[in-house]
């Protein structure tokens, strides 16, 4: 892992009895979920059973908020930014995470990106000694940043993300939504987060 300096993972042992909980944050397509990846694999999670994982992952995309009806018909237009902090459930992503640090098994809604809404099905996570969680916004919200006790910011830049995403670059929702929700991705990120520059660079 490198950055500004080498950090070393911590030990997966539950923090003062609590999971360690590790925030990664970066824009979209910057490779966050590859870098969750590695740190399950880096810990020897990656190939547990199920119920025997000690290194769980989470991700912020599982919370965006149930539509109203309006928003759903833009969202089934292509005109609802889904990169806006307001398309996600804070508080139900703030209630998991405080259930997570007590202990507590608990679900996860599983959301329909075709349909734009909360399947009715969702999926247990059972208590873990290190949880992950991850998303573009992970840090916005104060009361949400301030439960990480790791946050991993991951700097890819903007030509590399657009086009993991599929996006020329001089298409006009750089402008209005990519590179605004990037932009609010770093605030409360990067003074108080470790910057991961290209970790396993051959793999994101």
């Amino acid at each position: 892992m490198a950055g500004d300096s080498e950090q070393a993972l911590p030990n997966h042992a539950p923090h003062n009895g609590q999971p360690f909980l590790i925030g990664v944050s970066g824009g979209t397509a910057s490779g966050k979920s590859s870098v969750c990846s590695k740190i399950v694999q880096l810990l020897g999670q990656n190939e547990v059973d199920y119920h025997q994982k000690q290194v769980v992952m989470l991700s912020q995309d599982s919370f965006y908020r149930i539509l109203t009806a309006e928003q759903k018909a833009k969202a089934l237009k292509g005109q609802f930014n889904f990169d806006h902090p307001d398309a996600f459930d804070n508080e139900l992503i703030l209630k998991t995470l405080r259930e997570i640090m007590e202990g507590k098994t608990v679900q996860i809604p599983v959301y329909d990106f075709v349909s734009h809404s909360r399947k009715e099905e969702t999926v247990t996570v059972y208590p873990a000694d290190v949880v992950l969680f991850e998303g573009i916004l992970a840090f916005y919200v104060q009361d949400i940043r301030d439960m990480f006790q790791m946050k991993l910011f991951v700097d890819t830049d903007a030509d590399t993300r657009l086009s993991r995403r599929g996006e020329a670059v001089s298409h006009i929702s750089i402008l209005t939504e990519i590179a605004p929700g990037h932009q609010r991705s770093r605030t409360g990120s990067r003074a108080d987060s470790y910057t991961v520059y290209h970790i396993c660079k051959a793999s994101i």
